[in-house]
């Protein structure tokens, strides 16, 4: 401005044109700047060590910063079919990735603990597959179990479909919250033994609120895994624990305290962080302690250390991190090219069919909240359970109205859809929920047989009045009355599903009990079968870290009251007692 201000100047008074032309260079000269920034952003990015497999199917690019940087030779050889890689079912970027990981889980850092290994790929580069490899590659060289963290249910079929189409379908995969609080390798639970077990990190937080044999699912994937675990644990979306390290505002989250502590409990376990924010801030950080950043051995002492260092550094200090991250071969961070990608945001009308339903859900909601205080106040619930009941409710609220949202968006999709395939092009969808957990579920109980339409919105409201629902336990009050609730009531819905979950491991089964199952497998899994003792640990895990610190907390737990020894009644009293219940009013049940 100044330089301008001097010229006008000098040009005397009527510089009009002038400052056009001196406005317009300016411009030009600016943009083009822009654009040179723009181009220098991002290359193209080609595995540097890595020359097998099939190049990705979509153009991929690196930040330049990162591309500066090699990383290191690769000592590694990979036990995957050949199939595999000729195939093309993973990618040769993808399998650089499953080297690396794997090259850098047969490193120990200084304080005795499996370095761990961190993918920051954006979507579109796969990190489902890759994550699916890791866990094949360990399988077939004997580390049967593996467990998978993520954010949703949903996700469970996803990983899945992953190991499915890496060739590993023999690779079963079971969800952590379908298992009841006792051994996983029991016959209550199926007698599982062998796989990967997909948990939330909601559910792997969660605590039985009933007399069970583990009172934590923490303490339950502990007992399964066994002290000396040496396989896969897989933090999928590993940026829901990044509330751990404590700041002015905020106290550590019950999730990353649980993260860390199963870490900690499991020191040869094969780690592996995803996320395509997980490095984005440093202070976010503290639960990835299998890089070997900080701690013993490193230039910062603790991570409060590293983190100071960090703020004073800014950005370019993040970006140094990361640049020796991949020279030490323990970060990946590729994602697609946008590259000739245009975008733009359309609007849907909402129909008054839709208007109408939607103001009907409103109503609908307000009147579940006018039912559940009126039943909380009748219970008389304590401050535990009305927070978990309340975060239940408004949980499963934001829930039903997001996937009500969803719909209203369905038709206008597949009107442009069809658009796009008319012009030659290719679609794809992105939903912010598929609801394939909820319909999963319905089918379930409806013995896989839907002959109608399948509202997933409908599933979360029932699901949270069956489940959440202020009530009495109906099962206890039915025995301190006198008579069989689970004999005489079958026809809930609960129990119908409770029943079934508890017939279908045997059922698939067959005749063979868990020690036959064992002891019939070709696989050695003695050394795994071993940790999983009738002992209780619940000790052990609880001093990892403080409940009382947690607001992240899902389910609380509560112990049964004891209950006092009684006197077998005779058929004729509980028979007369049954018959005098239904007479019963809600007063004087409670």
């Amino acid at each position: 401005d100044a330089a301008v201000a001097r010229s006008l100047v000098k040009l005397g008074p009527n510089p009009s044109k002038i400052i056009g032309q001196t406005t317009v260079t300016a411009d030009s000269e600016s943009e083009d700047e822009d654009e040179q920034h723009q181009t220098e952003t991002y290359s193209q990015y080609v595995p540097s060590k890595f020359k097998f497999g099939k190049r990705h199917p979509d153009p991929v690019v690196e930040t330049s910063s990162m591309s500066s940087v090699l990383p290191p030779d690769i000592t590694y050889n990979l036990q995957l079919p050949k199939s595999i890689i000729t195939s093309g079912m993973l990618s040769s970027l993808q399998l650089e990735s499953v080297v690396y990981a794997c090259q850098k889980h047969n490193t120990w850092l200084a304080d005795g603990k499996r370095a761990g290994f961190l993918i920051g790929d954006g979507a579109g580069v796969g990190k489902g597959r890759i994550l699916a490899a890791i866990i094949y590659e360990n399988y077939l060289q004997g580390k049967k179990r593996a467990l998978w963290l993520s954010v949703s249910n949903d996700l469970k079929y996803d990983s899945a479909r992953d190991l499915r189409d890496i060739g590993a379908e023999r690779i079963p995969v079971y969800s952590l919250n379908k298992f009841k609080y006792g051994k996983i390798s029991s016959q209550q639970n199926g007698c599982v033994r062998k796989g990967v077990i997909f948990a939330t990190y909601s559910s792997l937080i969660s605590e039985s609120q009933g007399k069970a044999k583990y009172r934590t699912r923490l303490s339950q994937v502990l007992r399964w895994l066994g002290e000396d675990f040496e396989g896969v644990i897989v933090f999928d979306e590993c940026h829901k624990a990044k509330n751990l390290y404590p700041s002015a505002s905020s106290k550590p989250t019950k999730t990353g305290k649980t993260v860390l502590a199963l870490q900690n409990r499991l020191p040869k376990a094969r780690i592996v962080y995803a996320s395509a924010t997980g490095a984005s801030e440093p202070r976010n950080m503290a639960y990835m302690n299998r890089l070997g950043i900080w701690g013993k051995g490193t230039p910062f002492k603790e991570f409060g250390n590293f983190i100071h260092s960090i703020d004073k550094g800014g950005v370019s200090a993040m970006e140094l991190v990361a640049m020796d991250m991949k020279l030490s071969g323990m970060y990946m961070a590729r994602q697609l090219s946008f590259s000739g990608v245009t975008f733009n945001i359309q609007e849907v009308p909402l129909t008054p069919d839709f208007k109408q339903m939607y103001n009907k859900s409103v109503k609908l909601w307000v009147k579940a909240r006018q039912s559940f205080n009126q039943a909380a106040m009748l219970m008389g619930a304590d401050s535990k359970i009305s927070k978990t009941t309340w975060g239940q409710f408004w949980s499963a609220h934001q829930r039903f109205f997001k996937y009500l949202c969803i719909a209203a968006k369905v038709k206008a999709v597949v009107d442009i859809a069809n658009t796009a395939i008319a012009n030659g092009k290719c679609v794809i969808i992105g939903l912010q929920s598929t609801g394939e957990a909820q319909m999963m579920e319905q089918l379930d109980g409806a013995h896989g047989e839907i002959n109608d339409f399948i509202s997933t919105a409908k599933g979360v409201f029932t699901t949270l009045i069956e489940k959440h629902f202020p009530a009495p336990n109906m099962e206890r009050l039915a025995r301190l009355i006198g008579f069989n609730y689970c004999q005489d009531i079958v026809t809930d819905s609960n129990d119908l599903k409770r029943k079934r979950e508890e017939d279908l491991p045997t059922s698939a089964l067959g005749d063979k009990n868990c020690d036959d199952e064992e002891s019939d497998s070709d696989d050695d899994d003695s050394q795994l079968a071993q940790s999983d003792t009738d002992s209780e640990s619940e000790e052990d895990v609880s001093k990892l870290f403080d409940s009382g610190d947690s607001d992240d907390s899902i389910n609380t737990a509560s112990k049964p009251e004891p209950q006092k020894a009684h006197k077998p009644k005779s058929k004729a009293t509980r028979k007369k007692m049954r018959q005098s219940s239904t007479n019963l009013s809600l007063d004087d049940i409670l």
